[in-house]
Order: structure tokens, then sequence, then C-alpha cells
């Protein structure tokens, strides 16, 4: 009796499950890093607009003050509390945000020089912003110069 017909012996198809199998977890792998990498970096990025929104927000409160500025007049609308009326923890997709301010300017004037770092428990370095916020006193136009005419 001759064999005429051609496959695949139980041991060959066994190899080719474990070959693949192999091939399927290493990717696997990569794709939950990947996924983890892109997780990080949206928080990242959602805790730098926290940052840049908390100093845009200080920098309209201090464009209508006139007199020299100190921080806990724009930390609250009453200018006297301590605590910040808009940084409260702010929540994203289930993530808590943190906003901490800190004045780097040592004595009142017409400009602070501000940090703010916000962290939240999945970030393993706090986002830090540096800014500079100015009063309405140097928002102010510059006066027109005259311009010589000749005759």
């Amino acid at each position: 009796m001759s064999h005429s017909e051609k496959g695949f012996t139980l041991v060959e198809v066994l190899v080719s499950i474990v070959v693949l199998s192999i091939v399927s977890f290493s990717l696997l792998s990569i794709f939950s890093q990947s996924l983890k990498t892109t997780h990080d970096s949206l928080n990242q990025t959602i805790a730098n607009q926290v940052a840049q929104n908390t100093l845009h927000t200080l920098n309209r409160r201090a464009a209508s003050v006139d007199e020299p500025l100190e921080l806990r007049q724009l930390l609250n609308r009453d200018g006297i509390s301590p605590t910040c009326d808009f940084c409260r923890d702010t929540r994203i997709h289930g993530e808590t945000y943190v906003s901490t301010i800190q004045s780097l300017s040592t004595s009142p004037g017409h400009t602070i020089e501000v940090e703010i770092s916000v962290t939240t428990d999945r970030l393993q370095n706090p986002v830090t912003l540096k800014g500079v916020i100015s009063n309405a006193t140097l928002r102010e136009p510059f006066p027109e110069t005259a311009v010589p005419t000749t005759d």
C-alpha cells in the first residue's frame, strides 16, 4: 500500500504552535508597554495643560490690578485667603491633578515670578511650569512717538 498523501505530522504542528505562541506573547508585551507609555504621556500632557491654565488664570487676574502684586491677592478673589480658589484638585479621565503655586519673587512689584507644579498619583515626577505675571501698569500701550516731519 502506497501513501501518496502528504501532510504535517503532529510534531510539526506542535512546533509551529509553540513558535507562534512565543511570537504572539512577545508582540503582546510590546503592545502593553506601548499602551503604558501612551497613558503616561497623556498624563504628562494633561498635567502640563492644567499648569498652563493655572498660569493663564493668574495672568488674567493680575491684568486688572494696578498696585504692586502679591501672589496671595491673585490666588483668591477676596485677596486675603492664602488658599487658591481655582486650583482645587482637578479630576480628568478619572485621574486627580493637584496644582501647587509658589512665588519665586521676594518682594511685591509689578511682576511676580511663579512656579506651578502639577502632580498626580501616576506621574513619577511633577510637571513644573515657571512664568512671570505682570500687573495692569505693565500692560498699558507704549505712548506714541512723534515722527519728525521734514518740510
